[in-house]
């Protein structure tokens, strides 16, 4: 192979391999972002962005939790800031209930 085919073909991989390093978050900006409060053995959101999510149960069996550099960790602590991605359709209650699906822990 020449250096010209070389040059073109690490062009082309190098890019998809950045691609594969992905943590797993929603390739959208979060819904609402908060503060996580600790009521017992449940948690949820405070001092939110968009009031409708205030008191939000971080229901996370199934969601992807990450730290600010995208590394998984099991979950927030009481007082974490957070970026929380819901997916599909709240129940409408108060407070609302959504399937969260990502979390991303800020600190």
């Amino acid at each position: 192979m020449n250096i010209r085919a070389r040059l073109v073909a690490s062009a082309l991989v190098v890019p998809a391999l950045g691609g594969c390093a992905s943590d797993g978050l929603p390739d959208r900006s979060p819904e609402v972002t908060g503060t996580v409060t600790a009521d017992g053995a449940e948690q949820s959101l405070t001092t939110v962005s968009d009031d409708y999510y205030e008191g939000m149960t971080l229901r996370l069996a199934d969601a992807v939790v990450v730290d600010a550099a995208g590394a998984q960790v099991d979950a927030p602590s009481d007082g974490d800031e957070v970026e929380v991605w819901v997916g599909g359709g709240c129940n409408e209650s108060r407070p609302v209930q959504c399937t969260v699906v990502a979390v991303r822990v800020l600190g």
